[in-house]
């Protein structure tokens, strides 16, 4: 039986094979739309420790060049899956599998306070106002957000209701969970839960943090913007601008194909040397549009709890670009770091240049592994 309860235990590139799995390895899964990724972790010593890890991009399955987005047929997701399982010597029977945040729907909701059993039977009742969905059609969970964990105050244009319930509700078209289970369901894995890939993120990200901080999480497609204060996911939505974006800006700048503007992209980032100034400023304006909107998320925030961002913290492949964390203090003002994932789990230290470097891109990897370590 899968386990679709999405909430479970939430609290706040190259290949290389580091140790065999035993029985209690888990594997995390993220199929993004540029590459797949897993990281394979087992429970040592109540320590999370990393046994192996890996990417595979989809370009050379979806006939796309490097960097670039593709949305594969089944078989050719199979193929990949199967190479990226077998190329990082996979060795765990069971997998915690990311579902993107554009397949899903997260909000945070305010009830008055009622005995579990009654909120039990209002939060269906009540998810209709949130969901643009028929219930029928979606998979749906929510949590119940500790009092003390509360954001004090009235959200702006909504009743004040001294005795409340905060609830996070969350919700996922059904076919894409049978997609997935589809999906795997050829390689000999077993899909031991499923999880947004929001929750995944700030668990990799974040540890005992209660400030508000932004998480600005840069896909290839895609780019997530999750608020979140206390420890908890305030908010979450995403954005269809991302990485390849970039890219293509790029290379309508200089005049060449994707592949070459995406190897530039990646030797030169925001480089701010002159003989570089054409190319920066061919993808300052889209990443400015990106920054742009998750200044707007921050900012509706504050308008609503009356809380500041205090830091913004960069995750996803798309942040690995040279220079974009001193670009980011400048737009948003604030302490700006990029997510070092890999610093939860315990792993060998001639690693550590490598798995800082890369730790953005396996943000969601970790953490989907991660949430059956804790």
């Amino acid at each position: 039986m899968v386990d679709i309860s999405f909430f479970k235990k939430l609290s706040p590139s190259g290949i290389f094979e580091l140790w065999r799995g035993g029985s209690q390895s888990i594997v995390g899964v993220d199929l993004g739309s540029s590459s797949f990724k897993a990281v394979q972790l087992r429970k040592e010593r109540e320590q999370a420790v990393l046994e192996t890890y890996g990417e595979l991009s989809v370009a050379p399955y979806g006939e796309v060049a490097q960097g670039q987005s593709a949305r594969l047929p089944e078989q050719k997701a199979s193929e990949l899956l199967a190479d990226l399982i077998r190329e990082a010597k996979i060795t765990a029977k069971e997998a915690v599998v990311a579902i993107p945040l554009r397949s899903s729907f997260v909000t945070l909701i305010r009830l008055p306070q009622m005995p579990p059993g009654e909120l039990a039977k209002a939060i269906p009742i009540e998810a209709r106002r949130y969901i643009p969905v028929p219930i029928s059609e979606v998979v749906m969970d929510w949590w119940s957000v500790p009092p003390s964990l509360h954001i004090q105050g009235v959200p702006k244009g909504e009743e004040d209701v001294a005795e409340h319930e905060e609830v996070i509700l969350v919700a996922i078209h059904r076919d894409v969970i049978e997609k997935y289970r589809a999906l795997f369901g050829k390689t000999g894995l077993t899909v031991k839960a499923f999880e947004i890939e929001a929750f995944s993120s700030v668990r990799a990200a974040i540890g005992r943090e209660i400030n508000p901080l932004l998480i600005v999480d840069v896909g290839a497609l895609t780019t997530k913007m999750i608020m979140v204060d206390k420890g908890v996911v305030r908010s979450a939505h995403s954005i269809d601008r991302g990485a390849q974006d970039l890219t293509l800006a790029l290379s309508r700048s200089l005049g060449v194909d994707f592949a070459r503007a995406e190897t530039t992209k990646r030797e030169t980032g925001l480089s701010p040397l002159p003989e570089h100034r054409e190319m920066t400023s061919a993808m300052e304006p889209m990443l400015d549009a990106i920054f742009a909107e998750a200044s707007r998320v921050a900012l509706d925030y504050r308008r609503r709890y009356g809380r500041f961002m205090e830091r913004a913290l960069l995750s996803g492949g798309g942040m690995l670009l040279n220079g974009v964390v001193e670009h980011a203090v400048e737009r948003f003002g604030v302490e700006v770091e990029r997510v070092h994932a890999f610093s939860k789990v315990r792993y060998p230290a001639f690693l550590e240049p490598v798995l800082k470097d890369i730790g953005p891109s396996f943000a969601v990897a970790i953490g989907l592994a991660l949430r059956e370590l804790g």
